[in-house]
């Protein structure tokens, strides 16, 4: 049983964090779907409870203050990339690093970093995102809102390559992050991505760590020839 210290959320909170109406979340409770406790005459949750609820079934969680979204088309990978998704020379371990890109990336203070990484954790304790050739995707295994108005890359570039299990048994040179606010979004991402990477110069660009720049101005050039 939790301590009632634990139960800090309330049916207003979870209907923000999880972006379903008050009253659904009560018929929720009428059908014990949902993890919940009366204390002192009022329903609470907890948090880490409800989190592992919604992964269990796949439900977008909101972290931010957000109480609506639209849907952020991804035309182009450039649209979401500036000097700041940039990270060059990080000090990233093999054991934290997920913690540490995650402490790297400017967020509203509301914004619990500690789900970002637990989500990140859970995804990589099923399977590596280290997809070979020296590359990993990290992302969570369900959509994640961190209060901004479309999807988040971040690309890293650690000092030394990483053992992270890859595919091949290659070391890993270059992360890319991956937080996206709904499944048609990060398949969208996930597609991009994959185009950029069967393109020698894309690759060659991370390997080499070559100036945002141009890396951005490589990107341009790759999907401005996509239909060619």
């Amino acid at each position: 049983m939790f301590y009632e210290k634990e139960l800090d959320l309330t049916i207003k909170d979870i209907a923000k964090l999880l972006f379903i109406p008050e009253k659904e979340i009560l018929s929720l409770i009428k059908k014990k779907e949902i993890p919940s406790q009366m204390v002192n005459d009022k329903l609470l949750f907890n948090k880490q409870q409800i989190i592992e609820w919604a992964l269990n079934r796949n439900i977008p969680i909101n972290i931010s203050d957000h109480e609506k979204m639209k849907e952020y088309q991804v035309k182009s990978l450039n649209t979401l990339l500036n000097e700041k998704s940039f990270f060059y020379k990080c000090s990233l371990s093999e054991n934290f690093y997920i913690e540490q890109m995650v402490n790297l990336i400017e967020l509203d203070k509301s914004v619990d970093k500690g789900i970002i990484v637990q989500l990140l954790k859970n995804r990589e304790e099923l399977m590596s995102t280290a997809i070979g050739n020296g590359i990993s995707l990290p992302h969570p295994r369900i959509p994640l809102m961190v209060g901004r108005n479309k999807p988040l890359i971040n690309i890293y570039f650690p000092n030394k390559s990483l053992d992270l299990k890859s595919l091949d048994g290659k070391p890993v040179h270059t992360i890319i992050l991956l937080i996206s606010q709904t499944i048609k979004q990060h398949l969208s991402i996930l597609a991009h991505l994959s185009f950029l990477l069967s393109k020698e110069t894309f690759r060659f660009a991370l390997e080499n760590r070559l100036n945002f720049k141009e890396i951005i101005d490589i990107i341009s050039h790759i999907e401005g020839t996509r239909g060619e």
